[in-house]
Order: C-alpha cells, then sequence, then structure tokens
C-alpha cells in the first residue's frame, strides 16, 4: 500500500497487493492506518485505487483458514483497526474519491461506502458475501447500504448475497459513475484535481454535515448547517469565492482556512 500527497494536496492511496487481489489482513489494515495517519490538513483530497484486477476481495481467507480453531480472535484482531481507518476516512475534512476496478467485496466495501465519489470501471463487480462465509458483515455495509439504497435493497444485498455489477450498482446509487477500464485512472484524477482546487474548508464542512444529517433533527440539523456557515464565513475561501462571482471570473481556491 503506497500513499504519496502531491503539491496541489491529491493524496493517492493505492492498494499494492496485486497478487492477492489486495485481500485485506492484519498487515494490510496496519499499512491502511499509517496511511490515514498521513492524511493532514494539507490533504486537500483523498483518492484511492488499487493495482491489479482487482480492487479487494475483502477479507483474506486463507488468513483466516489457519486461524479456524480460534476465528473469532482472529477477527477481533483485524477489525476493530479496520474500522478505526474506515471511521477516519469518514471524518477526514476533506473530499474522498475512489476508482473501483474488478471486485470489490466483503469488509473492502467500507472503502467505496467513506467515499464522496466513487467511480467504477464497466468490469467492476460489487458483492458483500458475508453471509456465503457464516459472517454478519464488517465495514460499515449494516449502516451504509440502509442509508445508500434503502433498508429493502439493503437486505438483499446482504441476507440475499447479491451480487451488482457496475451498471446495476450505478443504476441501486451505489456508484457516481461508471467509465470503460482504461478511462477508470484519468477520470478519478480529473474529479480529485477539480475537488482539490475548491473550496477546502467548505468541501469539508458540507461532507460533515450530510455525515451528521442521517443522526440529528431538522432543528439540529438547521443549527449544525448555521455554525458551519458561519465557520466558512470567516474563511479566505468564502471572501474569494463571493468576490470572484461579483466580479464575473472565476474562483482561485488556496485551501486556506
Amino acid at each position: 500500500m503506497t500513499l504519496d500527497v502531491d503539491a496541489a494536496g491529491i493524496a493517492r492511496l493505492r492498494l499494492a497487493a496485486p497478487e492477492r487481489r489486495n485481500a485485506i489482513d492484519p498487515a494490510w489494515v496496519a499499512q491502511l492506518g499509517e496511511a490515514v495517519e498521513r492524511c493532514t490538513s494539507g490533504v486537500r483530497v483523498l483518492l484511492i485505487s488499487a493495482a491489479g484486477p482487482a480492487f479487494t476481495v475483502g477479507g483474506d481467507l486463507q488468513h483466516f483458514s489457519r486461524r479456524l480453531d480460534d476465528l473469532d480472535r482472529a477477527l477481533d484482531e483485524m477489525i476493530p483497526a479496520y474500522h478505526a481507518a474506515l471511521e477516519q476516512i469518514a471524518s477526514l475534512e476533506a473530499p474522498v474519491v475512489a476508482a473501483i476496478n474488478g471486485a470489490i467485496a466483503g469488509g473492502g466495501l467500507g472503502l467505496a461506502w467513506c467515499s464522496d465519489i466513487v467511480i467504477a470501471s464497466e468490469d467492476a463487480v460489487f458483492a458483500t458475501a458475508f453471509a456465503k462465509l457464516g459472517l454478519s458483515g464488517d465495514g460499515g455495509s449494516s449502516w451504509w447500504l440502509p442509508r445508500l439504497v434503502g433498508l429493502r435493497r439493503a437486505q438483499e444485498l446482504l441476507l440475499g448475497n447479491r451480487v451488482l455489477g457496475a451498471q446495476e450498482a450505478l443504476e441501486w446509487g451505489l456508484v457516481t459513475e461508471v467509465v470503460a477500464p482504461d478511462a477508470l485512472q484519468a477520470r478519478a484524477e480529473a474529479v480529485a484535481s477539480e475537488l482539490a482546487a475548491g473550496p477546502t474548508h467548505a468541501l469539508g464542512q458540507i461532507r460533515r454535515l450530510l455525515r451528521l444529517s442521517s443522526t440529528q433533527t431538522l432543528g439540529e440539523q438547521l443549527a449544525a448547517e448555521a455554525d458551519a456557515s458561519r465557520a466558512c464565513g470567516a474563511t479566505a475561501e468564502a471572501r474569494e469565492g463571493i468576490a470572484a462571482f461579483a466580479e464575473r471570473r472565476a474562483p482561485r481556491f488556496r485551501g486556506s482556512r
């Protein structure tokens, strides 16, 4: 797994174990946690992609097959740390873009769920597969799916092990757009660059407000919007955005908070 941050503030997180189809094991989880910790305030957008024929096939079943006598302990050694990393990604004050190629399954789906823009290759396949393994699931699927696709479809995906191709995932609202395999990386880079050139603080506030919306009353959400607007109003970004509109020119956001 690699993480590089360029001068524009684009952090590129790449899953880099193609020989294992980016299967998740304890070392993989530790690397993810370390990478997310490096996504500091200088990061303006996080782009997640993967090397090889699959984005990630989920948990490394070879690893777990060697721990059948203490499978519960093996799962507990890995899942809490993975969930902590996913929660950090979901809480970043910067947009997250995911470029999904090939299979994405099991707990690995969590990386797509906590992304804001999900671009899928035409060959992408989405599968929960937990019930087939006698497991209840991880990666946040039981929280995200009812919000993304509704309870009935979430039940179909998790209880019925429904597998979705890229176009179906688009129709269900799980991905933002579908592109040809050879256009995936370029399109993801273009989206990431556009977001990185945007108002970093405002985008972070929008991301936070959307995350809050499912657990707050209308009154609480309106208050949160007022607080966020006030915070944005104190930034150079807002001054630049409004000045640019008044002057009929494109804004030049520099990521200042």
